[in-house]
């Protein structure tokens, strides 16, 4: 059977086209992460992610834990007879729903018939023929008038009346609602004399569409408005409805543009002192934060303060490392605060400038980012997991608000103060990799020497209690370890990892005592005298052959 008739087969059992291609492809070449699903059916990962979990949901796949995460599919015969139980499932639904549904909609029927009220449709054309029907129904508006037009189209009205008709209504005590966008001075100056009869109302986005709504009963629609101030124009049109459901869903519309726009007086005012208007934008994407933060990147020219949670994706792109290369090449002056480790991806493939603005955070915090620019505008950003720990969404937003960008950059200087040379974070993750792999470069080398060697080991001491060290090497024959080893911990307390060894050393009563370090830099002059006093050797490597070898070297002597 062909590939593309199991496709439809399947979807006939219920699945979408995109279901059917992940089973068919975790049939064919078994478990696959989200990334090699995306890579291989050549769409989206946000796209593979929710169809994954739908599946996971009904019980077409199970997931195997890991790094990555991996999805493998059910046996098919499982897969069918899940499909068809939830297909049998919907079918018994829907007969036992069968009767009150019936009486529900009949019920609809009787009462449509009842209240049904024809509505009208009127279509005009010619901008002063639409003019005299928007004044015509402003004349009729006894409780509220709602416009939403362009800054061009309300220059026009003045010149037609509009300003008389909003001081009729305002003199009745009816509300008068304007939402436009205060792009100049133009325009502004207009809206100081409809200030004085109706509320306005600045919208950030350039709008294109006329919109008159009166006592919610009746509107007119301009769905594009001519670009001019001629009020003879007869590139216009629009139409008149007193449609209860069309009037109902164009005034939901108004409201909801109406809550998310600013008080023109604000807006005026930056309009007449020449300020920047400050506002914020909000955004719940994650490729919209990448878009921002490119953006508000190639717009700096003095200072960039970044904060991220992670050096790699999804926090950073290779877009982002990109214009951050660029800038700091311009005299851009950047610093970089972010947690390294070892799945930093871009680390390897940046230049030594960019390097150098770059400090290790000494905290995990990988749910936010945030940047500053030229102490003039923010970009915030919240990332969130989903219960299978894949980032699915970002809720953030940019603002230009003084106060606001002062204490954040505040808040960034103080995490700078504390954080650290990324050398030193960078040398501690080699550290870490180096330790993993040293008992496997050790072991033969041991062995060579007629050495045991354990990794980890415990051993019993004389007090009774069990010690655990990171290596032990022994003589053979002997259950008493000459050589015990412990690796600087995570938390890189040298004091505290050098009194621990003494201890446990002493207990067991161990001929030679080592503790492994990343560089000597780490440990301080305190902490070496206090190594000498306790008899204890300190090796520092950065890779498993070198610590082998110095470690083989202090044995030898």
């Amino acid at each position: 059977m062909q590939g593309e008739n199991v496709l439809n087969l399947l979807q006939k059992y219920g699945l979408t086209k995109t279901q059917a291609q992940i089973f068919i492809h975790l049939i064919k070449a078994g478990a696959c992460s989200v990334g090699e699903l995306s890579k291989s059916l050549k769409t989206n990962r946000m796209n593979i992610y929710r169809n994954l979990k739908s599946m996971e949901n009904i019980g077409l796949v199970s997931v195997i834990p890991g790094r990555p995460m991996k999805f493998s599919a059910v046996p098919i015969d499982i897969a069918l007879n899940t499909l068809l139980s939830a297909a049998k499932s919907k079918v018994l639904e829907m007969e036992s729903s069968y009767a009150t549904i019936l009486e529900a909609i009949s019920k609809i029927s009787e009462q449509q018939r009842e209240y049904t009220i024809e509505a009208k449709f009127r279509f005009h054309s010619g901008r002063r023929p639409i003019y005299a029907v928007m004044m015509q129904m402003l004349e009729q508006c006894r409780v509220e008038a709602c416009l939403l037009t362009t800054p061009s189209d309300l220059i026009c009205l003045s010149l037609c009346g509009f300003d008389e008709a909003l001081k009729k209504l305002s003199a009745m005590g009816i509300k008068a609602k304007i939402l436009t966008n205060i792009a100049d001075e133009k325009i502004a100056r207009v809206l100081r004399d409809y200030a004085k009869y109706a509320v306005i109302r600045h919208a950030e986005v350039q709008l294109k569409t006329r919109l008159l709504i009166v006592d919610d009963k009746m509107a007119f629609t301009s769905l594009t408005v001519e670009d001019s101030i001629n009020p003879d124009s007869e590139n216009d049109s629009g139409f008149w409805t007193d449609s209860p459901q069309y009037v109902g869903s164009v005034k939901e519309f108004f409201n909801i543009a109406w809550r998310n726009a600013q008080d023109a007086s604000a807006v005026l005012y930056y309009l007449k002192t020449g300020k920047v208007m400050e506002k914020i934008i909000t955004f719940n994407e994650v490729e919209e934060y990448h878009r921002h933060l490119v953006d508000v990147l190639e717009r700096a020219e003095n200072e960039v303060l970044l904060y991220t949670g992670r050096f790699r994706e999804p926090y950073l792109t290779r877009d982002i490392i990109n214009t951050l290369e660029k800038i700091c090449s311009r005299g851009v002056n950047v610093k970089i605060i972010t947690y390294l480790d070892e799945y930093s991806q871009f680390l390897e493939k940046i230049s030594n400038t960019l390097m150098a603005k770059i400090k290790h955070a000494g905290f995990e915090s990988a749910s936010i980012s945030f940047i500053i620019i030229d102490e003039s505008e923010s970009l915030v950003c919240c990332f969130l997991s989903s219960n299978l720990g894949y980032i699915a969404q970002a809720q953030g937003f940019w603002s230009n608000i003084t106060g606001f960008v002062q204490v954040l950059e505040k808040v960034f200087m103080e995490l700078w103060s504390k954080a650290t040379n990324p050398s030193i974070r960078l040398a501690e993750i080699q550290f870490r990799k180096a330790i993993k792999e040293m008992p496997e470069v050790l072991a033969p080398l041991a062995k060579e020497r007629g050495f045991l060697f354990k990794a980890p080991a415990v051993v019993k001491g004389s007090s009774g209690l069990n010690h655990k060290f990171n290596l032990t090497l022994s003589v053979k024959g002997s259950n008493k370890p000459i050589i015990v080893c412990d690796y600087l911990p995570e938390n890189n307390d040298v004091e505290a990892a050098l009194v621990s060894l003494y201890v446990k050393a002493m207990d067991v009563k161990a001929n030679l005592k080592i503790l492994l370090i990343p560089t000597k830099e780490m440990v301080n002059i305190i902490e070496r005298e206090l190594a000498v006093a306790y008899g204890i050797e300190l090796i520092d490597g950065l890779h498993p052959a070198e610590l082998c070898h110095k470690l083989l070297e202090i044995i030898a002597l």
